[in-house]
């Protein structure tokens, strides 16, 4: 699995005072787009983290292109455009009303241990991401 999609409904205390959401809401909806992803793959974050796998933010980006508002449904695709030995790329894409292109960005995340040092992903999650 590469993409997921997920659909999520603006909460009144995403949004500003002008009543649009607060540009940094955009990389909570990332980080819902990807454990999703990952859910959907067959790989629940949780599980992860018992097996002592970390995933932990190196970049991020998000270039906004249009304002969300209170109880729009916005569609969060988010899509694996990489993945190394110990690193994920994920890209995503948000779409509100009539499909308008929101937001667009992108995460890398580093596997790291419990004690913080870098590891590398599991074989399982290489091979479902890249297949």
């Amino acid at each position: 699995m590469t993409d997921h999609t997920l659909s999520v409904r603006v909460r009144y205390g995403e949004t500003d005072q002008m009543g649009v959401v607060y540009h940094s809401n955009y990389f909570l909806y990332f980080e819902m787009g990807r454990t999703e992803l990952l859910r959907a793959a067959g790989f629940a974050y949780s599980e992860l983290e018992k097996r002592g796998v970390f995933l932990v933010v190196t970049e991020s980006a998000c270039r906004h292109r249009a304002a969300a508002s209170y109880d729009d449904l916005l569609r969060v695709t988010t899509r694996v455009t990489r993945v190394g030995k110990a690193t994920i790329r994920f890209e995503y894409e948000v779409h509100g009303p009539q499909n308008k292109l929101l937001a667009e960005g992108h995460t890398e995340l580093a596997a790291v241990g419990r004690d913080r040092s870098p590891t590398r992903l599991p074989r399982e999650i290489v091979n479902c991401l890249t297949s």
